[in-house]
């Protein structure tokens, strides 16, 4: 990437998944050097070989004290925040992989690292840069919507196809011991909620397994939640539905305006009941616009301490708290608050 400083545009990536290797890929493309660590493959698993370029590192203590500028974390969820803190004391800035755990521990000496040591960190909420949500995003604080009263949000994919030619029963999200499950693995929607429409205060959920998947976490979430103003906020997440979905409807007095990811459309329905679709993405806009947009942002942040952040950690760890709080509301089917959780809380002990 031009003008990014030599020592700033070397990149450790830790974890090889597709995630990882996505990373990679476009890191090498905005010109960074990157290097990577690879974690031992399961017995019988593949290794896909990775791009020309990228030095594969051998020990990652070792590696992380050495000359990177920063350390993508896309390595399993339950892993992210040890990696963080290791990195985060050898002063590296911080591009981490959402969602940013399965708990809080250590989350609090994160903060306090990367506030002490001035470090650049950014969580990937790659939806954040997604055009249709920007435009969204400045819609809703312009007030043209007037009073706003609810908010749904609904994302849903059947489990076995998400990556074809691999065994889902083996991947994190089959896993409560990795983070998976539909609440941190889909908890992109808790995120936007916040974003756009203000911190969440109380929580109530119920989750369901479903046995025919074989898969030890929640495969469906049914969300509610209140934000500060007020205003209520529905979140459906699944691991079941045919085909994929990811939709959010913000109700307000003037119209509902609903995002339609799959077709790229904001559509506004006035009080007349006539829908026009006021927002479109670019005609050549894919998927991985997302993640290279984001990239390139942290990159910029590292040249450029006063370029706002994207995702800033405190936002992340306000998101893995609602996350949280809708396990433990689950497992004992009483309204919890995000402020409620606190480091002993353990998704592996909950009943949800």
């Amino acid at each position: 990437m031009t003008g990014i400083k030599a020592a700033q545009s070397r990149v450790l990536v830790v974890g090889t998944g597709s995630i990882g290797k996505r990373h990679i890929r476009n890191l090498l493309g905005l010109g960074a050097e990157v290097a990577a660590f690879r974690y031992r493959p399961a017995a019988g698993a593949s290794t896909d070989p990775l791009p020309p370029g990228v030095s594969l590192v051998e020990k990652l203590d070792q590696a992380l004290v050495g000359p990177w500028g920063a350390v993508v974390i896309a390595n399993s969820t339950d892993q992210h925040i040890p990696v963080a803190l290791s990195a985060a004391r050898n002063g590296k800035n911080l591009f981490i992989e959402k969602p940013l755990s399965d708990s809080l521990r250590g989350v609090n000496e994160l903060l306090s690292l990367s506030e002490e040591r001035h470090l650049v960190v950014e969580a990937g909420f790659m939806l954040r840069f997604h055009p249709n949500l920007l435009w969204m995003r400045d819609y809703l604080q312009s007030g043209e919507l007037g009073t706003l009263y609810y908010a749904r949000a609904l994302v849903g994919q059947y489990l076995p196809d998400w990556r074809p030619g691999t065994d889902y029963r083996q991947s994190y999200s089959a896993h409560r011991g990795q983070g998976g499950g539909v609440i941190l693995d889909l908890i992109h929607e808790l995120d936007l909620i916040a974003w756009l429409l203000g911190d969440v205060v109380d929580v109530a959920a119920t989750t369901n397994r479903i046995p025919h998947l074989q898969i030890e976490t929640e495969a469906l979430a049914q969300i509610s939640l209140r934000l500060s103003s007020g205003l209520l906020a529905q979140v459906h997440l699944d691991y079941l539905r045919p085909s994929y979905a990811r939709t959010l409807e913000i109700a307000g007095s003037h119209g509902v305006i609903v995002w339609d990811y799959p077709t790229g459309t904001i559509t506004l329905t006035g009080r007349d009941g006539i829908p026009r679709i006021v927002h479109r993405t670019p005609q050549e806009f894919e998927r991985n616009d997302l993640f290279l947009a984001h990239m390139r942002h942290f990159l910029a942040r590292l040249v450029d301490r006063n370029v706002e952040p994207g995702s800033p950690l405190p936002d992340a760890v306000a998101t893995l708290q609602v996350a949280l709080a809708c396990h433990k509301s689950a497992g004992e089917r009483r309204f919890v608050r995000p402020d409620e959780i606190d480091e002993d809380f353990s998704i592996a002990g909950s009943k949800s």
